[in-house]
């Protein structure tokens, strides 16, 4: 009995170790099994490669729009100009002195858990479906893990006859800088470039679509 009530502390003991191994190896097996164990131990290009995929860039509506320096953020027709103006305007275009003036803002969010180097956004402006412009944005630019970052689009041209394409300029302003209309006339397409850690350049598709601020995120699939 003696023997017996010495060994007993003893037999516990091991036995609450065994207790403990096997919920420590069933823990480990369960880590080595989950997706994020999975996740983490791929390559950081990898990483980088799934996350360009995360990246969502949504096109901010209109901060500033301005023909031949008269402000037509809010022209939606054109007879919102006066004779006045609409003269001047057309006196400008034959002069060959007419700048149209834009500024706009792109967002770009990453939802992944990688930081991404953005090394530009490339971008074409259509107006009535032509091209009015194309550029690019955003060079070198660190997309931190879940932060939004703001790219700007500046555009600075002259209007020639041919852009205005028969039309007046009070007529090529009118409604050009409506987002929120169901005959919008300005879209905007664009093709990202990233940078891995490794240096390697990828650029991601063709040019897509650039969807306003206003359009709920798709679930993904």
């Amino acid at each position: 009995m003696k023997s017996t009530s010495y060994f007993f502390p003893l037999r516990a003991l091991a036995l609450g170790a065994l207790l403990v191994g096997t919920s420590q190896c069933s823990v480990s097996d369960q880590v080595k099994e989950s997706p994020s164990s999975r996740k983490s131990n791929l390559s950081t290009e990898a990483q980088e490669t799934l996350a360009y995929d995360q990246i969502q860039y949504r096109l901010n509506f209109m901060d500033e729009a301005k023909l031949g320096g008269q402000d037509i953020l809010f022209v939606r027709q054109a007879s919102d100009f006066t004779p006045a103006q609409q003269a001047k305007l057309q006196t400008a275009l034959q002069a060959g002195n007419l700048p149209l003036r834009l500024r706009m803002r792109v967002y770009a969010r990453n939802s992944s858990q990688v930081t991404l180097q953005l090394k530009q956004l490339d971008y074409q402006l259509f107006l009535d479906g032509r091209e009015l412009t194309k550029g690019s944005t955003g060079a070198n630019t660190a997309l931190e893990s879940s932060a939004i970052v703001t790219l700007p689009v500046d555009v600075d041209l002259k209007l020639t006859p041919a852009l205005l394409n028969g039309s007046t300029p009070a007529a090529f302003a009118a409604g050009l800088a409506d987002f929120t209309g169901s005959a919008r006339r300005l879209t905007m397409r664009i093709r990202p470039t990233y940078v891995s850690a490794s240096g390697r350049v990828t650029p991601v598709g063709d040019f897509q679509p650039a969807e306003l601020v206003t359009r709920k995120a798709s679930a993904k699939r």
